[in-house]
């Protein structure tokens, strides 16, 4: 080992005697060896750059969005603003089929982000006047370009677009737990602290599993009316037909034998398809006729809890 040590250290100091001799143009080029130099550029972190997505709240009153942000590369803080500029860019919209182009309308923004003396971040801001104009049964896209920046400050050129996509969400959107029964005529079953996303279908409705045959392609819709709180319960475009039961359990199935169910949670009565803002509880009873007949009921009692 201490042979070829020495070798090597032998090697190194050759080659920097030789180095010292002739003109590196690589070195001075900045190729390879220690080079400090500082390279001020402006970029979109990683983290974003591409796409990013936001939710805005279906509602008559402004918002704004946690906008992309804006980062610095530099050796140290600056000692003064560097301001960037934004460019729309509805290409990147376009590229995407799944995707309308937001509105001028829905939207306000100057396209400009300054970074203060002394930070390296900046968000661009993106305000929503007006929300509850949007459709929510699609997702909008805003397309963003990086174009410029003061003080010396180069754009990054792989890191300088970002695809803004935006869904609008009403109030009952969100992530909540399910607690009741299933009675099926022949595999009934508990409901027991089941998760469960209800999704924005429209100003006041929300689609969700049906009981917990999520799995198999069971959806229903939720409509609330916001003055009394009642639910209109109805199937999912491409689920099953929907039962709705209000005053109970329904005592007989469709070709008219008796049911046989009875409550078999203690909830159970309080089960009248209503929505209690003050619990931010959705208080369902429905179903669907099943069977080789497609007479016999199946329903679900369930008190669906935002989380």
């Amino acid at each position: 080992m201490k042979n070829i040590f020495k070798l090597s250290f032998f090697g190194v100091a050759m080659t920097v005697a030789f180095s010292s001799c002739l003109k590196d143009k690589g070195f001075d080029n900045g190729d390879y060896g220690i080079q400090v130099i500082e390279k001020k550029g402006v970029s979109l972190p990683q983290s974003i750059a591409g796409s990013v997505d936001y939710g805005l709240l279906s509602s008559d009153a402004p918002q704004i969005l946690a906008a992309p942000i804006v980062a610095l590369e530099t050796i140290g803080a600056q000692s003064s603003d560097v301001t960037v500029q934004f460019a729309l860019k509805p290409e990147l919209v376009a590229a995407d089929p799944d995707l309308t182009l937001l509105p001028a309308s829905a939207y306000t923004t100057n396209l400009t982000a300054t970074i203060k003396a002394g930070k390296l971040l900046d968000t661009l801001d993106i305000s929503s006047p007006r929300a509850s104009d949007l459709d929510p049964n699609l997702t909008y896209g805003l397309g963003l370009e990086l174009v410029s920046a003061s003080n010396g400050f180069t754009v990054a050129s792989n890191m300088k677009e970002v695809l803004v996509r935006i869904t609008v969400k009403n109030i009952y959107d969100g992530e909540y737990t399910a607690n009741g029964y299933f009675y099926h005529p022949t595999a009934p079953r508990a409901i027991t602290n089941r998760p469960k996303t209800l999704a924005t279908t429209g100003p006041n409705s929300v689609e969700v599993e049906l009981g917990d045959l999520g799995g198999s392609g069971y959806f229903a819709i939720f409509t609330v009316d916001p003055g009394t709180g009642a639910l209109t319960i109805s199937q999912a475009p491409g689920s099953t037909p929907i039962n709705i039961f209000t005053s109970g359990l329904p005592a007989q199935n469709l070709d008219g034998t008796a049911t046989g169910f009875t409550g078999a949670w203690p909830s159970a009565d309080q089960c009248n398809n209503v929505y209690d803002p003050a619990t931010h509880e959705f208080r369902v009873r429905y179903g669907y006729p099943g069977g080789t007949s497609g007479q016999i009921f199946r329903v679900t009692e369930e008190i669906i809890k935002l989380n």
